[in-house]
Parts: structure tokens; sequence; C-alpha cells
């Protein structure tokens, strides 16, 4: 990614709290930090052979976790989301290459005895599982989302109930729905969110995000705006990954704290630009068209928009391009 200037920053940033400073210094300090910690980084093959095996996981762990961190502290500091969704490859391939070292490391005899996780989720490392799924969903690339049980599963003796219902939305064989969350709160209260009719969603989902942070204080992102360059901003990634894998109408919550509600209006969008052709206009029983598209079906539609636009379009019309931010304008059918 290309470091924002200091005007670009100020102009786009989306968490009121980020500092261009503190963004600035991460993002130096992150890409040298990058460089240094590939395992073959100025190294010729003999000299790979002779670094100890534990170094290669802590480095290739180090460079995941970064990557992943860059990624969320890009989001609050204003880059475009096209490029974010550019950039959530190499994050997941970076975690890859991470879990292939823990799990050699695991199988030597230095590590044999400690088998630990991959991402241990009772542990404050549940943040980057969280992540990894929620903006594989967030930035388009869902048909990804299939790597991620392999990393999270690995010696874990537990499943988390929300991330397991998440990943069932796109995942096959994920069939076990713990009743509990690794972490429990916040999280243990989006499952509610899961089991209760399409129509109540949406106020349970206001009311989890009005208690967010607040029940996050075990959470390592907590109070995170007081210690310096700790600060990635706060954002519930999950609601936004929970609203689109439910296909949930916004409108009520969209302009709430914590809430990345353009993040959801890109997946929504990506859904149509990124997807493959012949790709059905039903979606979760919700009648979509995209701009350029012959109307299905005369009535209201409605621009799935941070700011939505509603409209009435005969049947046969061409459906609008609204410039939409985040790709081609996408609207959902309201009724006649």
């Amino acid at each position: 990614m290309k470091k924002l200037t200091a005007e670009q920053f100020t102009a786009a940033k989306r968490e009121k709290l980020m500092d261009y400073k503190v963004y600035s210094n991460n993002f130096d300090l992150t890409n040298r930090g990058l460089e240094i910690w590939s395992p073959s980084h100025g190294k010729d093959a003999a000299q790979l052979e002779k670094i100890p095996l534990p170094n290669f996981r802590a480095a290739t762990q180090q460079s995941a976790q970064s990557r992943l961190e860059m990624l969320t502290r890009a989001y609050s500091a204003g880059h475009h989301l096209s490029e974010l969704r550019s950039y959530y490859p190499t994050v997941l391939a970076d975690w890859e290459r991470y879990a292939y070292y823990s799990k050699k490391f695991n199988e030597s005899d230095a590590g044999k005895s400690t088998c630990a996780a991959h991402i241990p989720l009772k542990d404050l490392a549940f943040s980057y599982a969280n992540r990894l799924v929620a903006f594989g969903i967030l930035l388009g690339w869902k048909n990804l989302l299939y790597k991620i049980p392999s990393l999270i599963d690995y010696n874990n003796p537990d499943k988390d109930g929300m991330l397991e219902r998440l990943l069932a939305q796109y995942v096959d064989d994920r069939n076990s729905f713990p009743d509990e969350c690794t972490r429990h709160l916040p999280y243990y209260r989006t499952l509610k969110i899961f089991s209760t009719l399409p129509e109540e969603r949406a106020a349970l989902m206001d009311e989890y995000l009005a208690t967010w942070y607040e029940g996050s204080r075990r959470e390592p992102y907590f109070g995170s705006h007081k210690r310096g360059d700790a600060f990635q901003g706060y954002w519930s990634w999950e609601a936004g990954a929970i609203t689109v894998a439910l296909s949930i109408d916004d409108q009520t919550y969209r302009h709430a704290e914590f809430y990345p509600a353009d993040l959801v209006a890109f997946a929504r969008d990506s859904e149509f630009t990124y997807a493959p052709e012949g790709y059905p206009l039903q979606t979760q029983g919700e009648l979509r068209a995209k701009a350029g598209d012959p109307c299905p079906k005369a009535g209201r539609w409605q621009s799935l928009e941070t700011t939505p636009e509603t409209i009435y379009v005969n049947v046969a019309e061409t459906m609008p391009d609204r410039n939409a931010k985040y790709g081609l304008t996408v609207w959902r059918f309201l009724d006649t």
C-alpha cells in the first residue's frame, strides 16, 4: 500500500481519534519490519539452512500479525477500499506461511511439548481470527474464506460460536455451533442475532453496537487510543460481517458509532463487481440489480450506499448508475 500524505489523511480518515503521526510512524516501521522479518531477506540457500526453525516461526508470525494490523490501521486512516481489497490476499498468504512454520515447529523436538495453536482463540489473539474472517467478507473475498478454518482449528480445544456461525454462511462442513464464544463479551451477544427471526435482527444489532465498546474491556483494542502507537481504530468488524452474511437491512444503525458502514456497502457492491458471469440476482431472498442491467421488476428500488437513494423503475428500463464510491451502483427491490 502507498502511504497517505497528511493532506490525504485529513480529508479521508475514518477514525476520528486516529492521529497522522501514529499512522505514519506505524506505516514506515511496519514496512521496514516486513523486510527484516522475511526469512529469506538478504540470504542465500546455504544461509537459510542454518536458520533455526523457531526463528522462522517467530519471523513469519510477526510478519502475518503486522500485515493484518497494517490493513486495520489503513482502514481507519482512510485508504481507498479497493486498495484494501487488493491487499487482503497478501495478508492471508502471510498467515498461511506462518501456519506452515508453526506446524513444523510443533512437530519438531523443540516444539512438541507446547503444540501451540496458530491463533489461540481464548487469548487476545482472537482479534486476529475475527478480523481475518470479517475482512474476507467485507472486502469481497468470500471465495478465500475456506482457507481460514485450518488457521483457527489447529490445536484450539474449543470453537468460537460467533466465528462458526459466520463461516457457515460461506464454508462447507461448518456445522458445529457452540452456544458460547471463546472470549465471551462482547461477542456472545451476537449469537442471538443469528438465531432470531430475520425481521428482528436489525434491532438486536442496534443494541449490540450500543454496548460494544463497554463490553470490550478485556479486548486488546479497549482504551488503545491512550497508548500511543498501539491505536488502530475502534470498529466492530463482526457487526459489519454479520450484517452482510445475514443480509440485514442496516438503515436503523448505519450511522452507529463503531460500525464500518462503508465496508458493508462495499461488500454488497462486491457481490456484483467481482462476481463471475451469470451471478444470480436473487441474494438471500432479496431481489437486486446493478447499474446497466434491465430492471427485472417494476417498483421502488434503493441503492446500497451509506446514504441510500430510493427511485421508481419500470420493468426493462436500464438501472441507473449513481457513480458509487466503491464500484458499480447496486440496487435492491423494496416494493411495487
